[in-house]
């Protein structure tokens, strides 16, 4: 995972305890939490400056506990021994020597390996074309989008490339998104109240990226809200 990737997928899942994180989204997003701070204190003599700077300390707060949380899941452990971080010295090493351990293989109790998204080749890609979503059933039936190199974040919200009208049953502001991984497209579903199914009924837990390719449909929340990956 890049850096600028990664500190994206921190913040989209600000308070999102669920699921895995590799090693490089965690230390790339502390790597950029502690470059901001330092930017800060030769700073923090100009009034205001200081302000800001805890401003933005506080709100890191909750992703940066949430994102250790799953990059403790990821080796297998509960989200819990973050706590660790309460015992001086003792603790925090403990914490460093585990977050800085590898991916468990394999799916484990918090979900599948986040690396099984980039191992596993994606079809439409591999084929030379490109891919575009196409909504067969719901608020916007008919219209296609385009998988860019940003991927497509589908909800309620204003940012969102497919963006549904407030309101929508099934969808939440940010529901899920679909991005190309290393290996091929996935799919994943940002925290969601709703919920994001593939066609057959299986869910997506929360963070977990599912490998997708052209011809896959999924749907928000319930069936009223269809979408299918093709190439073009």
């Amino acid at each position: 995972m890049s850096f600028g990737r990664a500190i994206e997928h921190v913040l989209t899942n600000y308070a999102n305890f669920n699921g895995r994180a590799r090693r490089s989204e965690f230390w790339y997003f502390m790597l950029f939490y502690w470059l901001v701070v330092l930017c800060f204190a030769p700073l923090t003599a100009v009034p205001g400056l200081a302000l800001l700077e805890m401003a933005f300390m506080l709100g890191m707060t909750i992703p940066s506990v949430a994102v250790c949380w799953r990059r403790l899941h990821d080796t297998g452990r509960s989200g819990a021994w973050w706590l660790l971080i309460l015992l001086p010295l003792v603790g925090t090493v403990m914490l460093v020597i585990w977050l800085t351990q590898d991916s468990q293989p394999g799916p484990n109790q918090y979900g599948p390996s986040p690396k099984q998204v980039s191992a596993r080749p994606g079809p439409g890609r591999q084929a030379g074309g490109g891919l575009v979503v196409r909504c067969l059933n719901g608020p916007m039936q008919g219209q296609t989008y385009q998988v860019g190199s940003q991927g497509l974040q589908f909800g309620r919200d204003n940012t969102c490339a497919v963006r549904f009208p407030d309101g929508t049953p099934g969808v939440s502001r940010r529901h899920c998104r679909l991005y190309w991984a290393q290996g091929g497209p996935a799919l994943v579903d940002l925290g969601s109240s709703y919920g994001t199914f593939l066609a057959h009924g299986k869910q997506l837990p929360p963070n977990c990226p599912e490998p997708v390719a052209a011809g896959t449909r999924f749907y928000l929340g319930n069936t009223g809200n269809l979408f299918q990956i093709t190439t073009y």
